[in-house]
């Protein structure tokens, strides 16, 4: 999960020239050259994601959960054993064990959740972030956009967010978003991540 995605050479050139980042690149703090396709930075992996190391933070997110989750479940298989036998030790051990893998499946299954979301939409946190997506519904039945909101509006009805997905331009449906995201070749040093 190391290699986020940075600008090329001739991509930081024709971006120090016209002063125009590619549609979904950021600069980062991290990074000397802004990163394409920019999602997050993420504390887990101390590192930005991007079009080069995305795909491979969603599959560590999913590896984290099943190991955790699966872990939890043979824990809980196997401490009656412990129980009958009376290995006090052991078991002492499986239920911290255990507590830790439940502990870790209850943070990385909503995490996931919620990645998921975001490629299903094709939607990155960073645009998530500016909520140009998202609507409230009014009395009347008219949608309004939650920038227009009033703070104390926006604080108040912030549950009742609604995911409108003619207002993200990167948007062509489930299916499509999660086979570019899947199938997409990113190896191309001139592919910008604008899919």
């Amino acid at each position: 999960v190391s290699d986020p995605g940075t600008l090329t050479d001739d991509q930081l050139e024709e971006y120090e020239e016209t002063g125009q980042l590619p549609q979904r690149a950021h600069k980062h703090w991290m990074y000397d050259r802004p990163i394409r396709r920019f999602h997050q930075y993420c504390r887990w992996v101390t590192n930005c994601i991007g079009l080069r190391n995305h795909r491979t933070y969603i599959l560590l997110l999913l590896g984290v959960f099943l190991m955790a989750s699966s872990n939890t479940l043979l824990d809980l298989l196997a401490a009656p054993l412990y129980y009958r036998q009376g290995d006090w030790a052991s078991l002492a051990a499986l239920i911290f064990h255990t507590l830790f893998s439940a502990y870790v499946t209850y943070y990385s299954g909503p995490l996931l959740y919620a990645h998921m979301r975001f490629v299903i939409r094709n939607e990155l946190v960073q645009e998530y972030k500016k909520d140009h997506a998202y609507v409230v519904t009014d009395e009347m039945g008219k949608q309004i956009s939650v920038n227009e909101l009033e703070v104390e509006d926006y604080n108040s009805l912030f549950d009742t967010f609604q995911y409108e997905p003619s207002l993200n331009p990167w948007d062509h449906g489930w299916y499509t978003n999660f086979t570019e995201f899947w199938l997409t070749d990113r190896s191309d040093e001139d592919e910008l991540g604008d899919f």
